[in-house]
């Protein structure tokens, strides 16, 4: 078990118990990796909480001690827009004289339908959070985080891709892809046709986009990212040319798609194809593909 300092007031230890042969999320908190252990809906969150109390210092009351389990979508879009998720707390102590003191813990089942996620403005975090309350000073917190993903077991219908490039007389391209839904490990097929290619192209690409959709109390918040790109030509096709697309999606840092939870945050992905002529002059299609998840490896950096 971990000890951190508190104010000089006590050390707080956390440890969860339920962790043997769990896998491992690696996450970057304050510019440092850490190691979070990957929990799914329903499973039982158990563990022990230690407090030692300063033995230097004059006795210090508290009001109540308690544990609280929570999943939080939190933004640092606009400040105090944070949503509880999920939440449960345990009253540890009753008020008194902080002393030394160990608790065992559990939530059995607990639900958690929403995955971790951190994104570029947005996460959704998942922890336990020990709170000392005190009536005349500053309440004393230490928190546990812990990783929640969930196997996808209703996956949405796919439908074949096919999007058109065309300026009439001069250009006419489009590519198709057999399916629309994929895994977070699959391969991603598709086919390039050219049938009319008068434009002096420079080359093309294909590109998997990500848009984090945040609704604030005013305003709804967009983030994009480029997740990857693959250069699919570089020169002029040919009329009647067709080129065979193929990428991997297992070392992409993707999480399955998410659709309006808490009923303001959103992150969806798109495929989108870039013409570029001589002239730099851009042309694109783009077509929203979903992600889900099949598996969960035994280390995750994703």
């Amino acid at each position: 078990m971990s000890f951190f300092s508190s104010k000089g007031v006590c050390t707080i230890g956390i440890e969860l118990t339920n962790v043997q042969g769990r896998p491992i999320k690696v996450v970057k908190r304050n510019k440092k990796n850490r190691n979070l252990y990957v929990f799914s809906s329903k499973d039982t969150i158990s563990g022990v909480v230690e407090i030692q109390a300063t033995k230097k210092r004059k006795k210090v009351e508290h009001i109540g001690i308690e544990l609280k389990l929570c999943g939080v979508l939190e933004s640092n879009l606009e400040s105090g827009i944070n949503t509880d998720l999920v939440s449960s707390v345990k009253k540890l102590a009753t008020a008194g004289a902080l002393s030394d003191r160990k608790w065992q813990f559990s939530f059995p089942e607990f639900n958690m339908p929403q995955e971790s996620y951190d994104g570029i403005n947005t996460s959704i975090r998942y922890y336990v959070k020990v709170t000392i309350k005190r009536n005349y000073a500053v309440n004393i917190k230490q928190e546990k985080e812990f990783c929640v993903m969930n196997l996808d077991t209703s996956i949405p219908k796919s439908v074949p891709i096919k999007m058109e490039v065309g300026i009439e007389d001069f250009l006419h391209i489009d590519f198709t892809f057999p399916k629309s839904v994929y895994h977070l490990n699959d391969v991603i097929l598709g086919r390039i046709n050219y049938y009319l290619a008068k434009i002096n192209l420079k080359y093309m690409q294909i590109a998997i986009i990500k848009r984090e959709i945040f609704r604030g109390t005013e305003e709804t918040f967009t983030e994009k990212q480029t997740m990857c790109t693959f250069e699919v030509m570089d020169g002029a096709p040919v009329k009647g040319e067709s080129i065979p697309v193929r990428f991997f999606l297992e070392n992409l840092k993707l999480s399955p798609t998410y659709r309006k939870i808490a009923k303001r945050f959103s992150v969806r992905y798109y495929l989108t194809l870039f013409l570029i002529d001589e002239r730099e002059k851009r042309y694109f299609k783009q077509n929203e593909i979903i992600f889900y998840r099949k598996s969960i490896a035994k280390i995750e950096d994703k």
